[in-house]
């Protein structure tokens, strides 16, 4: 058996559809044009995010700070990615922490404007792999008799920390 916590990433850009993610596209926008700006250079100034970074490497702080502009979206998931189903069709993924980052952004162009939000699983009990699917248990303390739930293989899922036990 191993513990693991598992990612699950997503990524929102101008073609997002859902509300949720404008909402966090629209406030991430706005955030990044100002973060651009305090780090950007008064007398030769850029647009894009990567020529930004290259000329100032304390840019690389621009995503920590666009995920204060996110985090008020986060916690109104509750703890909960409900877009991701178990295998009976529970929408449920327990995550207790997320991560943001920017994948590009302009200045004066949102349509270059994407993140990436991949959110991070509780320690889970890895009891078995069937069928491409994890057989799992949040029961990561027990000797033995777990209650389960399986979840299949996604693209956007991955082991993000593994420990034998």
């Amino acid at each position: 058996m191993k513990k693991i916590k598992l990612a699950f990433r997503i990524v929102i850009d101008q073609s997002s559809e859902m509300i949720w993610d404008r909402y966090v596209f629209d406030d991430t926008y706005f955030e990044y044009k100002i973060q651009h700006q305090a780090f950007d250079e008064k007398e030769n100034p850029v647009k894009n995010y990567w020529e930004l970074l290259q000329r100032n490497p304390n840019a690389k702080q621009i995503p920590f700070l666009l995920g204060g502009a996110a985090s008020n979206y986060v916690s109104q998931l509750g703890g909960v990615i409900r877009s991701l189903p178990d295998v009976l069709g529970n929408t449920f993924f327990p995550f207790d922490n997320f991560k943001l980052d920017l994948i590009s952004s302009h200045l004066e162009d949102s349509s270059k404007h994407k993140i990436g939000l991949t959110f991070f699983s509780p320690e889970l009990l890895l009891l078995d792999i069937i069928d491409n699917k994890y057989l799992l248990s949040k029961e990561v303390n027990q000797e033995n008799g777990w209650e389960t739930f399986m979840l299949p293989f996604h693209p956007q899922v991955a082991i993000a920390y593994y420990q034998k036990i």
